[in-house]
């Protein structure tokens, strides 16, 4: 049995790493250029399904900075998402943005 929630956890860990190699091109992208609110929201909500991942919580703040003063009200909702999904008590994603 422990050598099955080894090849788990193995596999988690390839999933995130898959993730971070799809998603590191689309957020160059999207951080390059302003897109619509809506576009913003579809990268988003797909970078949240992983961001306990600590390089894909990377991605997904580096997305939320660029776009907090272009669409305060989409980001904020992001971050109170990733609070409510992702955080414990006493850790602040907005503190580093």
């Amino acid at each position: 049995m422990d050598e099955r929630i080894y090849q788990i956890a193995e596999q988690i860990v390839e999933i995130h790493q898959k993730a971070y190699e799809v998603y590191l091109p689309l957020v160059e992208d999207v951080c390059s250029r302003t897109v619509s609110e809506a576009e913003l929201s579809h990268l988003l909500d797909y970078l949240l399904d992983f961001a306990c991942d600590e390089k894909i919580l990377g991605l997904y703040k580096k997305v939320c900075r660029r776009y907090l003063y272009v669409y305060p009200k989409c980001i904020r909702f992001y971050i109170e998402a990733y609070r409510e999904m992702w955080e414990d008590e006493g850790e602040c994603l907005e503190h580093d943005l």
